[in-house]
């Protein structure tokens, strides 16, 4: 027999709203309301912001009650599937702004397997929902004002794709079917770095990245963003950070304690 979604809608309107739970429109215009605000904040890089109505957002005794009884009853689960929730909103919204798409891809990967398979104790110690916040505001704040032209973000989505490559000017150029001079041009005009100096300042921003949401060591991070030999990452990110990476983790942990 074939399925008529619209004969089932119609047959079931009751049973479809009780299923989700739908208390009153007040209550759904909260909950969309404060999930735009979250995202808008977010956007801004405003993590302190994001936080607040974040736990608006999953609070049982606000408006937003109605989305909570959706959600597994038991702690533990609960804080796994709002944490599931809320990464999967964040990513899709940044996916509209100037963020690189693998920077993305890497975050909003590692935050899904933290979520589903950390211990809870581990979870709940590093407070994941703050974690994921901050984590999508970093990046939002570092490039959401970024407005590239097509040929510009076809350069660096190129680079941001091989970041762990042994880039070279004329390699990209010739990926990207432009030449070489004019991919050091248009990239210095928009940018203000030149293709060599875009590339090391990349590597460095998604190592700053993961020496804030990862436990990998300084080398595996070193390799991981194209620099086999740790020390001479050590001394391009000292050059560009004015501290050594250790120095940055420290930093950043003492800030958000």
């Amino acid at each position: 027999m074939k399925y008529d979604e619209r004969s089932f809608l119609l047959e079931n309107q009751e049973a479809i709203i009780k299923r989700e739970a739908i208390v009153s429109t007040e209550a759904v215009l909260s909950r969309y309301s404060l999930e735009k605000e979250l995202i808008a904040h977010v956007m801004a890089g405003n993590y302190r912001q994001a936080v607040q109505v974040m736990e608006q957002l999953f609070d049982s005794s606000t408006e937003c009650e109605d989305m909570l009884r959706r959600l597994p009853s038991k702690p533990d689960e609960q804080l796994r599937a709002i944490g599931l929730n809320l990464n999967s909103m964040l990513r899709v919204a940044l996916l509209s702004s100037q963020i690189p798409v693998i920077y993305l891809h890497i975050i909003a990967t590692h935050m899904g397997i933290l979520i589903k398979e950390a211990p809870i104790e581990y979870l709940q110690e590093e407070q994941i929902l703050h974690r994921i916040i901050e984590a999508y505001c970093f990046y939002a704040g570092e490039y959401n004002n970024m407005h590239y032209s097509e040929a510009v973000s076809q350069i660096t989505d190129y680079i941001y794709l091989h970041i762990r490559d042994e880039l070279s000017l004329y390699r990209i150029a010739d990926a990207v079917h432009f030449s070489a001079t004019y991919v050091n041009r248009i990239l210095k005009k928009e940018t203000g770095y030149t293709t060599i100096q875009y590339i090391k300042r990349s590597r460095i921003s998604l190592a700053k990245n993961m020496l804030r949401f990862h436990n990998l060591t300084v080398a595996d991070i070193a390799s991981f963003v194209g620099y086999p030999n740790s020390n001479y990452f050590c001394r391009v990110f000292h050059q560009l950070e004015g501290i050594s990476p250790m120095q940055y983790r420290e930093q950043i942990r003492e800030r958000i304690r």
